[in-house]
């Protein structure tokens, strides 16, 4: 840039240390934004890491509800087979029913009649006399011939066992009530599986029904079993989700936690998992008191040396000498940016116009971007931006060319010297770079291109350039989009080229 500078005018001491001050307070307002950055991070964080977990449990829990529900139907199918009441007993019971019966954590599957009477036992030959007419499980498929797979709250054996019952309905042949076939899963179940979870002191996980009561909880508590936690949020979000999280304290215990929940394939059945706000920004804290002194320590060093200052600034007051140039590059692509596009292009234009040789422009846009980067995130989105300069930057050999990002996804390319034929090969062959990449990644998008190439002249700017790739890239997306599009500028009609 030529020409001698203006010289600064002396600036006032209490200015300058206004100036100071307000530097300081800048700094503390970044380290600010990054400690809340840094707590919006474990946040995160965690609430991931419980979404994983609690949607591995919500799947095993799952997959054997369902293995065991197989049993139930397989039950309940045979029941009603004409000749199973004249084959041996212990052929029956090979017939009827399965090893799932009899797997670790599950009771009995027992077969009642349409008064609630036992009469079979997935362990003996010889059924216990027993009658459950009275429990919920009974009656729930007395009354509802489409109760499907029903799932009791929990209740108490003779020995102290606590167990849930699953549960399905028998019909005749024309749909009545013939009675029902009934297995039961231990809730030790569940204990031993939250058991082998690592957690922190103060986090907790449940297991409830969908009518809110509990039927598991880490860390245990007998008294807790059969608690009602229907005023819990997680029932402001469930039925309409059935996942999510929220932050809230715990009716349970009163400790503040982010609650992770998910629904247990479509069973009633909840699971949560409660993450402690102490124990997720306990490493946050420190880095804050940490930070926190570092930059109060720097405030005062700051202020101190400013006083120190004053006196030089004073007798040479040139702090308009001490700005920064503009970055001349993208920090994000390693590419040209706007700034420097609009003053090579000024540069360009006037050598084209003396020497009357044409100046091509390409315009190119990544394809449905914003709808990639909500599905993939603002991180993905940024690689494809560096995979489309790197494209450019491996297609523009020529000391002259010059790869710009324009703005936002869209990319120039600057072409001095070369006409529209020299300027289609080289979209194509960036297209074709891009090609390579997106073999190997599928969802990379695709990009348009608009191209004009002008010879300066009088009847045309360096504006006229860029508004015809502009409008040549708009009508490359009207048309579909993956494609290049020449400006009509210099042709008779306009020829869109797709991809090969």
């Amino acid at each position: 840039m030529s020409g001698l500078l203006p010289r600064p005018k002396a600036v006032p001491t209490k200015r300058l240390l206004a100036l100071g001050i307000g530097l300081v307070l800048c700094f503390a307002a970044i380290c600010v934004s990054i400690l809340w950055e840094m707590a919006q991070k474990d946040y995160q964080h965690a609430k991931e890491a419980a979404t994983n977990l609690i949607a591995s449990l919500a799947s095993e829990v799952d997959r054997n509800i369902e293995l065991y529900d197989l049993s139930l139907q397989a039950v309940a199918d045979g029941v009603k087979l004409p000749d199973i009441n004249k084959i041996s007993p212990e052929l029956r019971q090979v017939v009827l029913f399965d090893r799932a019966a009899s797997a670790k954590d599950l009771g009995s599957i027992l077969v009642l009649n349409a008064a609630g009477d036992v009469t079979l036992d997935s362990r003996t030959l010889t059924p216990r006399r027993a009658n459950f007419a009275t429990y919920d499980f009974f009656r729930v498929h007395q009354a509802h011939a489409d109760a499907g797979l029903f799932i009791s709250a929990p209740w108490v054996t003779t020995e102290g066992e606590y167990l849930i019952s699953l549960s399905r309905r028998i019909s005749n042949d024309d749909g009545s009530f013939a009675g029902v076939v009934a297995g039961s899963m231990r809730l030790s179940y569940f204990h031993n599986l939250f058991r082998k979870l690592n957690f922190g002191p103060d986090d907790s996980m449940v297991l409830f029904d969908t009518d809110g009561t509990m039927l598991m909880r880490s860390p245990f508590d007998i008294n807790k079993i059969g608690q009602s936690i229907r005023e819990a949020q997680v029932f402001k979000q469930f039925p309409a989700r059935t996942s999510g999280f929220y932050t809230t304290k715990s009716i349970v215990d009163h400790v503040s936690r982010l609650y992770v929940f998910q629904q247990v394939g479509h069973h009633p059945l909840l699971i949560a998992e409660g993450l402690s706000l102490d124990g997720i920004y306990a490493d946050w804290w420190q880095q804050f008191w940490l930070i926190g002194a570092v930059v109060a320590a720097l405030g005062v060093f700051s202020i101190v040396l400013m006083f120190y200052l004053l006196g030089a600034v004073k007798r040479r007051a040139d702090a308009e000498t001490q700005l920064a140039r503009l970055a001349s590059t993208d920090a994000l692509t390693g590419l040209a940016n706007r700034r420097r596009l609009d003053e090579t292009l000024a540069v360009e234009w006037r050598r084209g116009l003396r020497a009357r040789s044409p100046v091509s422009l390409l315009m190119i846009d990544v394809d449905h971007f914003k709808a990639f980067n909500d599905t993939y995130g603002h991180q993905a989105g940024d690689a494809v931006l560096a995979t489309v300069a790197r494209c450019i930057a491996a297609s523009t050999k020529r000391v002259s060319d010059l790869g710009a990002r324009y703005g936002g996804e869209e990319f120039s390319v600057l072409l001095p010297g070369i006409g529209k034929a020299g300027a289609q090969e080289m979209a194509d062959q960036i297209r074709n770079q891009l090609a390579a990449f997106r073999t190997g990644q599928h969802e990379l998008p695709t990009v348009s291109i608009g191209l004009a190439c002008i010879t300066p002249g009088a009847e045309h700017t360096s504006h006229d350039l860029v508004q015809a790739a502009d409008l040549a890239l708009y009508e490359a997306k009207r048309a579909g989009r993956d494609r290049i599009m020449v400006s009509p500028i210099g042709r008779e009609r306009p020829t869109p080229r797709r991809a090969a």
